[in-house]
């Protein structure tokens, strides 16, 4: 199945690009997705430990354990901090 990530800000920055799409098997879950994006961008591991990111699916926050489906869309976010 095909998963897009869309990215934002700083993940952007290190991919190159606003969005990727990756090959997975189907019933993939999000967490191995996210174990997916890192192997095929590196650079990325160091921002998407616990605590550093952000995740959105379908305007809603995904566990790590839940099903994916062919055509799905993350997006990914940095945490915004202000004062």
């Amino acid at each position: 199945m095909r998963v897009r990530f869309r990215l934002f800000m700083a993940f952007r920055e290190v991919v190159g690009s606003e969005e990727v799409e990756l090959s997975l098997p189907d019933g993939a879950t999000v967490g191995e997705a996210l174990e997916a994006l890192k192997r095929e961008y590196p650079g990325l591991a160091p921002k998407l430990s616990p605590g550093r990111y952000i995740l959105m699916r379908g305007g809603r926050w995904p566990r790590d354990s839940d099903p994916l489906s062919d055509g799905d869309v993350l997006s990914l976010f940095p945490p915004v901090g202000g004062g």
